[in-house]
């Protein structure tokens, strides 16, 4: 035994020595380099809400809330995470072993309970990975390509993951089952599966199992050090920055609004822009340190993906390759912005490449062949050219971000509720475009029209302002207009905020009469600002236009606070059909200076009838099943579900819920993707159901 104790000493010391150093190295790189992106600027810097940071770690990391939303695979990665915090006792024996025969932990080390668990959730990782293996091999992507969520992941490290935590396991177990033999193992009966090895191994003999506990235990360590480094270069950092990622992230969520623009940590004045101020993000070190953060924690889990409407119905953006490309691309490029020095060949937007590496010439040596316009493996990660790529670029200039692939996102928000590590794609990439708009001018041909239309009309469509009352010509009710028929609030409960579809798109302008003369049954005091009213500014927004924004949301806010001058904050309520309106009124403009209580027609109709001041006269036709779509952002994005679906009940209707709805997801359960146009054009406000008639309805004040 002296003999294999000097053997542990010498060779457990001298593993542990050469990949500390090199483990220790690694990690100070990568905090070097997350540390190094851009600051965030003070109202943005993750510092607030401790007490609620602390609850997500307790409900997202220890509680795995959002990996359990998919069953299966969110059960198995239960149990192999909380595997590795169980077995991390068995670690700390492990290294005590190496110098003490029969070393326990103190106090604790004897008592059976801890054998159980060891041994308990030895077992369930093992179930663990066998439960992914499955899971990956039926979803394998040579075989059903786009349609599996692991399409573009690089599927050969994740294999190579669940064989090391393989290697981990049955090294274990025959360390815990000579153990038994040898008489070292300092727990009884309740290390069920140590004792069930040590059965199995006892005919061995107690010198051959002295010798199996030796070179199994330095196996185990060595196994696990080098697990460490694989880790530490690979996607699977996400074990120890995952928990980082979900303590810094946008409270509550990174839906809803957007964030202001910011530029070295400074919010943009624009008004008055600083001369070295960056609009966006135009090459890789124009991101934060979240953003670094993010790009490093990305698992590849392909959640994203597969619910992405845009990629669900043959466009070329997936979540996952965007935050992919951003990593290779920050993780090649590194070693230059880290030591202060310029790349052999800086981006431009003109792309860095030589013509011999350019284009499909290049693409010829993927690995994958995933669609070529999505920018991915155009250059290979590990290349040295890779460093050299223009952030978004064509085919031909080798860029990380193909330009089809910014522009086919809608900001829906899927891939961000389901990323289980708290990515925040949309501020990524809406950052990318305010870049492209506001720095390059370079943006798809439809928005010139569209940008063109805000700024001069106010509206996407080009119609006259003047145009915006004629829907009151067509209802046999007043709808008092601001400015022409009443010079003050006072008197009146509600703006009925129309929005541009609703004022002039021939289908959302049903909508508006519907809720208009809904309002008027129930008794409800409203006004409209007619000529007043112009677009909130969201299309311009999220295509990247700041400047636009910032253009119709401060005449917005002039008119608004104009109309609730002396009005308290929990007075000036606004009322409004779009969830576009809804969701910036009610959070964006808050950025902005204006702050109202803004409702979506369906919780104010909602509460209307729960208080009986509305109440169907008749009940819906019998027979016909309803559905709803949950806008993205009323769902989604503002967690509104409830309200018009108990409209919907109110009319006596039967609600059928779509098997991939909104509601569904939001319950916990997995769904795929919704529905959606992935137009950049504006969005027509949805009704509540898909049949529009209006419900009858008498008022009961």
């Amino acid at each position: 035994m002296e003999t294999q104790m000097l053997i542990r000493i010498i060779v457990g010391a001298l593993m542990i020595v050469v990949v500390g150093l090199l483990a220790v190295k690694r990690v100070l790189w990568l905090t070097k380099l997350i540390r190094s992106g851009q600051p965030l600027s003070e109202g943005n810097n993750r510092k607030d809400n401790l007490g609620k940071r602390i609850t997500t770690q307790f409900e997202e990391v220890f509680g795995q809330t959002r990996l359990l939303r998919w069953s299966v695979p969110g059960i198995a990665h239960f149990f192999t995470m909380w595997g590795f915090f169980v077995l991390a006792t068995v670690y700390l024996e492990a290294f005590g072993l190496l110098v003490v025969h029969d070393f326990h932990i103190p106090i604790v080390g004897r008592w059976d309970v801890l054998g159980f668990l060891q041994d308990f959730f030895a077992v369930a990782v093992l179930a663990g990975i066998i439960t992914f293996s499955i899971i990956r091999i039926v979803r394998e992507p040579k075989k059903h390509g786009r349609d599996s969520r692991f399409y573009g992941s690089h599927t050969g490290g994740a294999w190579l993951i669940l064989f090391m935590i393989f290697n981990v396991i049955w090294t274990y177990a025959l360390v815990r089952g000579a153990a038994v033999v040898t008489g070292n193992l300092p727990y009884g009966n309740g290390a069920f599966f140590s004792q069930l090895m040590g059965a199995i191994l006892r005919p061995l003999g107690v010198p051959a199992n002295e010798w199996i506990e030796t070179l199994a235990l330095l196996a185990h360590i060595a196994i696990m050090l080098v697990f460490l480094l694989i880790v530490l270069h690979s996607k699977h950092l996400h074990i120890g920055l995952a928990p980082i990622n979900v303590t810094f992230k946008r409270m509550p969520n990174g839906l809803g609004p957007l964030l202001p623009v910011e530029s070295k940590g400074e919010l943009v004045d624009f008004e008055d822009p600083a001369e070295d101020a960056v609009l966006g993000r135009g090459k890789i070190e124009d991101f934060t340190w979240k953003g670094y953060l993010d790009m490093t924690t990305c698992t590849e889990c392909g959640r994203c993906q597969s619910q992405c409407p845009a990629w669900n119905t043959g466009k070329p953006l997936s979540p996952k390759l965007v935050i992919m490309n951003l990593r290779d691309h920050m993780f090649a490029k590194a070693p230059y912005f880290l030591d202060g020095k310029e790349s052999p060949l800086q981006n431009t937007p003109e792309g860095g490449l030589g013509e011999e590496v350019r284009g499909e010439k290049e693409s010829e040596k993927h690995s994958h062949e995933h669609v070529p316009e999505s920018g991915f493996e155009r250059i290979p990660a590990d290349s040295p050219l890779q460093a050299t790529r223009p952030l978004v670029g064509t085919l031909e200039q080798g860029g990380v971000i193909d330009p089809d692939v910014l522009w086919s996102c809608t900001t829906c928000g899927a891939c961000v509720e389901q990323c289980p590590v708290d990515i925040e794609h949309i501020d990524h990439i809406v950052d990318m475009r305010r870049y492209q708009v506001m720095m390059e001018s370079e943006f798809p041909a439809e928005l010139s029209g569209l940008y063109k239309n805000l700024e001069n009309k106010g509206n996407p469509w080009g119609q006259n302002a003047k145009d915006r009352t004629n829907w009151i010509d067509e209802v046999d009710f007043d709808v008092p207009v601001f400015g022409k028929d009443v010079e003050s609030f006072a008197g009146y409960e509600y703006l009925f905020w129309v929005g541009c579809a609703g004022a002039y798109e021939d289908r959302a302008k049903k909508t508006t009469k519907a809720v208009a003369e809904l309002l008027a049954t129930a008794g409800v005091k409203y006004l409209v600002l007619g000529e007043g009213e112009t677009c909130n500014g969201d299309s311009a927004r999220r295509s990247g236009n700041e400047f636009l924004f910032q253009q119709l949301a401060a005449q917005n806010v002039e008119t608004l606070n104009g109309l609730f001058e002396g009005v308290e904050r929990v007075d000036r309520k606004v009322v409004v059909t779009c969830p576009h309106c809804f969701n910036t009124l009610g959070r964006e403009y808050p950025q902005v200076g204006g702050n109202y209580t803004v409702l979506h027609h369906t919780q104010l109709l909602n509460r209307l009838v729960r208080d009986k001041k509305l109440i169907p006269v008749k009940q819906a036709d019998g027979g016909m099943d309803i559905t709803y779509h949950d806008p993205c952002y009323l769902g989604r994005h503002n967690k509104e579900y409830s309200a018009p679906r108990e409209l919907i009940g109110a009319s006596g209707a039967k609600l059928t819920e779509m098997p991939l709805s909104s509601a569904i997801q939001a319950s916990g359960w997995k769904s795929t993707s919704e529905s959606a146009s992935t137009s950049n054009a504006p969005r027509r406000p949805s009704t509540p159901a898909h049949r529009r008639s209006r419900p009858a309805a008498r008022s009961a004040a």
